[in-house]
Formats: C-alpha cells, sequence, structure tokens
C-alpha cells in the first residue's frame, strides 16, 4: 500500500518534468544544442573556410544580378526515371558566388545546404559550367541556378527560403533531379 500512494506524486513528478522538456524542444525548435541553420528564411549565406567573409543576401539583392539572370525550361530525370520540363527563372551560381561572394584561391568544394539540412555537394568546376545537357534535346545547355520560379510561380517565403537548386544533366541518361535541392538557405564554399 505505502508504494501505491507513492507512485501517484513521483508519476506526476516525472509528468511534469516530461512537459517542461517539451515545452523546452519547442520552444527552442529541437535544435539539440546545435547552433541554427545559417540565414533566416528569405536570405542566402555564403560561408565556409574559401570564403573571405560571410555574404547575406536577400532575395531583392539576387533578383538585381542582372548579367548571370536564367530563364529556361530544365529537363529533369528522377530515380524512377520520370522525365519531365520545369520552366524556371534564376540567377547562374557562378555569376551570383563571383559577383557576391570573394572566393580563396583555394575553393573547389560547394555544398548546398537547405533549410531541413538536406545537403548536396559539388566541385567549384561544376558550378562553373555552362553546359549541362538535356539528353532529349542536344542543342540545348544549361548552367547550374539557384531559382525563385517555378512554371510561373514564385516560390513564397513564407515555405522557407524561396530558392531551389537546379542543373541540368552532366550525360545522357544522368539521373539530375535528387541533386535538385528546395529552400537553399546557405552555401558552404570549402
Amino acid at each position: 500500500m505505502y508504494g501505491q500512494r507513492c507512485s501517484l506524486p513521483i508519476a506526476a513528478t516525472v509528468l511534469f518534468l516530461l512537459l517542461l522538456l517539451l515545452s523546452f524542444m519547442i520552444l527552442t525548435g529541437c535544435r539539440g544544442g546545435q547552433p541554427p541553420a545559417a540565414g533566416e528564411d528569405g536570405f542566402l549565406v555564403i560561408r565556409g573556410a574559401a570564403v573571405e567573409s560571410e555574404v547575406r543576401l536577400s532575395m531583392e539583392e539576387i533578383k538585381a544580378l542582372e548579367g548571370g539572370l536564367v530563364e529556361d525550361d530544365y529537363f529533369s530525370v528522377n530515380s524512377y526515371g520520370t522525365k519531365q520540363y520545369f520552366h524556371f527563372k534564376g540567377v547562374w551560381v557562378w555569376h551570383l558566388l563571383k559577383e557576391k561572394a570573394n572566393l580563396k584561391e583555394h575553393a573547389s568544394r560547394l555544398s548546398f545546404i537547405a533549410g531541413d539540412g538536406y545537403e548536396v555537394e559539388y566541385t567549384l568546376e561544376e558550378v562553373k559550367r555552362d553546359d549541362y545537357i538535356d539528353e532529349q534535346n542536344p542543342e540545348k545547355q544549361y548552367k547550374m541556378i539557384l531559382a525563385w520560379e517555378e512554371d510561373g510561380w514564385e516560390y513564397n517565403p513564407g515555405e522557407g527560403n524561396p530558392l531551389k537548386l537546379v542543373v541540368g544533366q552532366r550525360e545522357p541518361g544522368d539521373v539530375n533531379k535528387p541533386y535538385w535541392v528546395r529552400n537553399v538557405k546557405t552555401i558552404r564554399v570549402d
């Protein structure tokens, strides 16, 4: 009987502690002590060991890079073999880096990181390319872009960062769509 009387206060204490922990996790965004992702919604951050100093760009600044603006139909192949075209407006990543980021000589690798942590990595040479292909149209050549509009609709900043990394195929048969990154928040240059 003694054990039964004490179990209620212990259960209440455990429940209180769990609720307190849950409230703390909700208020801190469940980051578990990790620093928040660089950048905030609506901004792109360029940082890393191969950047002289961190750069923070608004959508207005990105859209103003007229010499690097790209509008085109990009061909994609997903992991299931589905082939599809999407119309994008955006900026050539290499142009953006040349104009806005002061890269160090040893810059060789770039990681594009989404708000949810999804990340893809490319070499600097891959970012500079302007000859990605469309296997169905050998005449086409594409640049790697950060798009803010798809099929006539601008991405909504209220649903994360309004930028998507888009790249054509390296060669015929290349499955390129898994390397497109939605909600790009950070470009890390190493």
